[in-house]
């Protein structure tokens, strides 16, 4: 009887220490490649209608909503490394990117130009990201359109 207790016993501890080396694997996995050890870089893009094709906001300016934005990252040939950002009713969108083991970067941000428009601003803006230059600054990267018409 014993020998059998013993062996219970036993496979019940393999058995733990088998899942429990299961479960670590799977959370050391999760956590490397969900990102913890990236970094990130954010921005922001305002669109605007601009009027007098200055490249300036005006207060009589009308915001463009619903222009996409894109980035690629020049430095390490990568299109399309931000997150879907479009912008709002008030011209707005918010930029994201989150970079693979810190990876030095360069970002080209650019927008669609809509149907109807030409560009007032450089249509390509490029970004040599900075993470600690940049902390707590609030980037905006502006991009002015005026109707063909």
């Amino acid at each position: 009887m014993s020998k059998l207790i013993e062996f219970l016993f036993g496979s019940l501890l393999i058995a733990i220490s088998t899942i429990a080396l299961i479960f670590f694997s799977m959370l050391h996995y999760i956590l490397k490649a969900g990102g913890v050890a990236d970094c990130a870089w954010h921005g922001s893009a305002k669109v605007w209608i601009d009027a007098n094709r200055d490249g300036l906001v005006n207060n009589d300016e009308s915001p463009l909503g619903n222009v996409v934005i894109h980035i690629n990252d020049i430095e390490n040939n990568l299109m399309e490394v931000g997150w879907p950002a479009i912008t709002d009713k008030q011209g707005q969108a918010q930029l994201n990117v989150s970079i693979p083991n810190c990876a030095n970067s360069v970002f080209e941000i650019y927008a669609d130009i809509p149907q109807g428009f030409h560009v007032t601003t450089r249509s390509r803006i490029e970004v040599d990201r900075d993470f600690w230059g940049s902390l707590g600054t609030d980037n905006i990267y502006y991009f002015g359109f005026i109707s063909d018409k």
